[in-house]
């Protein structure tokens, strides 16, 4: 498995699957599991608040962190990789996209951004500030 050239730090929301985590901590990412920081059922708004004061970006299957009062105030700062799809093809569409996704944080990180959401599904990947 290649390394990426640069490291991202993440911080995998309680839904998803263990080995997404295990092929980016293959990539030379750092990864942090919901399940060992904060409980499993915490709200939404907990978990976010933990990988943002932890400087982490969230990865999360969860479709409630598209709701505007996480794109806005208190969470403007808050960086995620969602991920949509059948659970069967979340970690080939990680596989697929990865490189991307490590690019795009590098190019936000050397112009002084301060957030990144990337939408993951197998065949499709998008980007938004």
């Amino acid at each position: 498995m290649a390394t990426a050239a640069i490291k991202l730090l993440l911080f995998l929301d309680n839904n998803v699957p263990d080995s997404i985590g295990r092929y980016l901590q293959g990539r030379g990412h750092s990864v942090l599991r919901q399940r060992f920081h904060i409980p499993a059922d915490s709200p939404d708004h907990l978990v976010a608040m933990t990988a943002m004061k932890a400087g982490r970006i969230l990865v999360t299957i969860d479709k409630d962190f598209n709701a505007q009062r996480f794109q806005q105030g208190k969470f403007a700062t808050l960086s995620r990789i969602a991920l949509s799809g059948p659970s069967h093809t979340l970690l080939d569409a990680v596989k697929e996209h990865a490189h991307l996704i490590e690019y795009q944080w590098s190019h936000i990180q050397k112009t002084g951004g301060v957030r990144m959401v990337a939408h993951v599904k197998a065949g499709d990947f998008r980007f938004r500030a």
